[in-house]
């Protein structure tokens, strides 16, 4: 009835007026929240948060605003820009997107939002159709859906784009199990979103400023490491492989030598032990081959794609290569080598990458080639130093220093005359004796003589000329001189006769034989310096004192193991000696037989070291 009405008609009106201020109440609230959570994501940006951890806070922040069961954070890889990475995720429940995924939003509702730049809203009026049927190659972008969406369980969805720039790198997607979640916060969410690019952008550029300080950190550890690597290079090589995985970031690598047209594996992470034993490839098979044919770096973000991909090495080692990076190891215009790494466990390689892997590169080449030159000059030290042994055994230290060095600085031994002493030691009747006991007793007797009386000589300063059949030719004074040559001669003539005494007890138990000498010494002036050609060269002595040494060895016939001096030399030493004259003469050169030198045993070191 009327009555009725006008009852009721105030208390519709309350009521009215009560929901509306209810409702009004709710929007003020829910502002609310949006607007506190909207100042916390603002101190979130401005905090010390970076990475996963700066987006995860974001993330929760929102999750205030919309009670999501999903959030997945999809960027732009600039090294393939035809894919989305899912940098960030966060979920209540299971899911079977995971971070680090990649997809291809071709033909998908994302690929709108990307060309629109806007966001949309997918729920059950527009969600995308079931994925494709078994076999349909274009079953990435509806996997993507499938995955994003999950349509199995019903939902809604917002996907808004990330920019920077006013370019669109990304998305933001929140899915939710809740119907019509997302319609009545959309521009909440969008603005949401554009903090979210901004935190990304500001994170992305301090992790860029953070890891090519890393980078340049780990170059110069590396240059550090290679610098000392002449003694070890296998272990410098093994421990720049492990440093490059960790900057880098990829789940495998390796050094490759180039060895008559093949590469050879060097040192590797992540490869099975037996290839890596037998593994060679051919100089133009697959991407490190092709590599090291042409000297040029290779980036591939898809093995399949690439023509130079070899998948027989794949099939060896059951590993799957996705993404490569290969660069040559390059010193003085000539291909050493190659390095590779595989698969970059976020996104693809990009021209950084190559950077500073070329870098890496560039110091390995030049401690390798370090170490061949060190190995080289090791090499030619130690043939030098074999050089030296066996040339001491015929000339002195000193003799062969002069020599060196005169090789050295291009001031060789210069053909001059000098005043030196000569002495001829001979053994008595030996023609006889060598037809008695053979040639290997022969020889043997001789080398054993040789020994012991060349020794002598070598102690005294002196240098065994030349070997003479049963005897040899010392001189004393070159290529050294010195003001005692001629005592230092009389003093090594005086042990050689006083060691026969052993020798012959020597020879007497090991040949049954004995031996006599005869020592003829004389000084006078000779042309000494290296006679012959280039073929053949030695380093000589020729003149009339030399004929006269050789003259005077027939006078020591008439005195057993005596020691036949000329004048020139008695005067050269002057007092000290004791001597006896012959009553021969060699024409005006009186002859003289060496009984002994005064207080020999004292003077005898300092005559040597003279």
């Amino acid at each position: 009835s009327q009555d009725d009405v006008e009852v009721l008609t105030p208390l519709l009106s309350n009521a009215a007026f009560t929901y509306e201020n209810i409702r009004l109440l709710k929007e003020n609230e829910l502002g609310s929240i949006q607007l506190k959570s909207i100042e916390r994501i603002f101190k979130i940006i401005n905090s010390s948060f970076r990475d996963s951890e700066l987006v995860q806070a974001i993330l929760n922040e929102i999750h205030t605003v919309v009670p999501f069961d999903i959030a997945v954070v999809m960027t732009r890889d600039e090294n393939m820009p035809e894919f989305l990475t899912v940098s960030d995720l966060m979920a209540t429940g299971t899911t079977s997107i995971a971070k680090g995924d990649y997809y291809s939003p071709k033909g998908s509702v994302i690929e709108k939002v990307l060309k629109q730049e806007s966001a949309i809203i997918v729920d059950d009026k527009n969600f995308p159709d079931e994925e494709p049927e078994m076999g349909d190659t274009a079953s990435v972008p509806n996997k993507l859906e499938k995955d994003l969406f999950a349509k199995s369980i019903g939902g809604s969805c917002i996907i808004t784009p990330l920019k920077t720039d006013n370019v669109v790198t990304g998305i933001l997607a929140l899915y939710a199990k809740k119907k019509d979640l997302f319609y009545n916060v959309q521009s909440v969410i969008e603005w949401i979103a554009n903090g979210l690019s901004i935190a990304i952008e500001r994170s992305g550029l301090t992790a860029s400023v953070l890891k090519r300080n890393q980078e340049l950190d780990s170059i110069k550890q590396i240059g550090r490491a290679l610098a000392s690597s002449t003694f070890d290079i296998s272990k410098v090589l093994k421990y720049t492989m492990d440093m490059i995985r960790v900057i880098m970031d990829v789940e495998a690598g390796s050094l490759l030598f180039l060895e008559n047209d093949e590469l050879e594996l060097a040192v590797a992470f992540n490869v099975k032990v037996k290839i890596r034993k037998k593994f060679r490839l051919k100089i133009g098979q697959g991407i490190a081959g092709h590599v090291a044919a042409s000297g040029e770096s290779i980036i591939v973000n898809d093995s399949k794609e690439s023509p130079h991909f070899f998948p027989g090495v794949d099939k060896h080692t059951g590993f799957k290569t996705k993404t490569l990076l290969c660069v040559p190891m390059i010193s003085q215009g000539k291909v050493l080598g190659v390095i590779e790494v595989l698969n970059k466990k976020k996104g693809g390689f990009s021209l950084n990458d190559e950077d500073l892997l070329q870098s890496i590169a560039a110091s390995v080449s030049i401690a390798i080639e370090n170490a061949r030159l060190y190995k080289e000059k090791v090499s030619m030290v130690d043939h030098e130093r074999s050089i030296r042994r066996m040339f001491q055994k015929f000339v002195p230290k000193e003799v062969l220093e002069t020599i060196i060095e005169g090789e050295e600085t291009g001031k060789g031994i210069v053909e001059e005359f000098k005043n030196l002493t000569l002495l001829n030691i001979d053994i008595r009747g030996f023609t006889k004796l060598a037809m008695e006991m053979g040639p290997q007793k022969t020889v043997f007797l001789l080398n054993s003589f040789f020994s012991i009386m060349g020794s002598i000589v070598f102690k005294y300063n002196g240098i065994v000329d030349k070997y003479l059949g049963d005897g040899f030719l010392a001189i004393f004074g070159a290529p050294v001189s010195s003001i005692n040559d001629a005592e230092n001669a009389l003093a090594a003539a005086i042990e050689m006769r006083d060691s026969i005494k052993n020798v012959n007890k020597n020879f007497k138990k090991e040949l049954g034989t004995s031996v006599n000498i005869g020592i003829s010494i004389h000084t006078g002036e000779v042309v000494v310096g290296n006679i012959g050609f280039e073929k053949k060269m030695d380093y000589t002595v020729i003149g009339d004192a030399v004929n006269t040494v050789f003259r005077m060895q027939e006078y020591t016939k008439s005195y057993p193991n005596g020691i036949i001096i000329g004048e020139n030399t008695k005067r050269s030493v002057g007092n000290g000696l004791k001597v006896r004259k012959i009553n021969q003469a060699l024409g005006k050169l009186k002859l003289y037989e060496l009984l002994d030198i005064k207080n020999i045993s004292e003077d005898s070191d300092k005559m040597i070291k003279a």
